[in-house]
């Protein structure tokens, strides 16, 4: 896998953003043709697609949004300097990776991402990185090899405390 830039990596992304806010909808909404077909036709098939549909659109139904305010922060807010551990778990035949990002004057954030463009090697790393909302949960951190956005909801680090 070659590895792009951090500025091709957001490239890539970009032409995501028409439909990464609707994105868990239209998952959601095939479920529903799907469970309609199901009994349309009196077959289990499209009933199995429906169910993995809807696995779908409710796991990563933070996705699109965290896309669009991560490409958003990019482009219109500054970083702040941190740090982030990143650790890799492997499940069946898939390999999640996590990042905790750690910044003085906010607690440890602990998240989920999928990495584009990249491959993430375990470790911890200077970052950059992108705050939204009040209680300043990252929404995007960017390290030398590639950026990281939250799949879901980024959430305190148990035990974490404020540095």
């Amino acid at each position: 896998m070659k590895t792009l830039s951090v500025a091709q990596q957001i490239t890539n992304l970009r032409p995501a953003l028409g439909i990464a806010a609707q994105i868990n909808r239209w998952f959601l909404g095939a479920a529903v043709l799907g469970a309609i077909a199901s009994l349309l036709l009196w077959n289990p098939l499209p009933l199995t697609f429906s169910l993995f549909f809807v696995i779908v659109g409710f796991s990563r139904r933070k996705l699109g949004p965290n896309l669009i305010a991560a490409i958003s922060a990019f482009d219109k807010e500054v970083p702040s300097l941190g740090e982030v551990s990143i650790t890799i778990t492997r499940w069946n035949a898939d390999n999640h990776y996590h990042g905790i990002v750690r910044e003085t004057g906010y607690p440890n954030w602990k998240y989920e991402f999928i990495p584009q463009g990249w491959r993430p090697v375990p470790g911890t790393y200077p970052a950059k990185i992108w705050r939204t909302g009040i209680d300043g949960r990252p929404i995007l951190t960017v390290v030398q090899e590639g950026i990281m956005i939250p799949t879901g909801d980024a959430r305190v680090e148990s035990g974490s405390i404020e540095n």
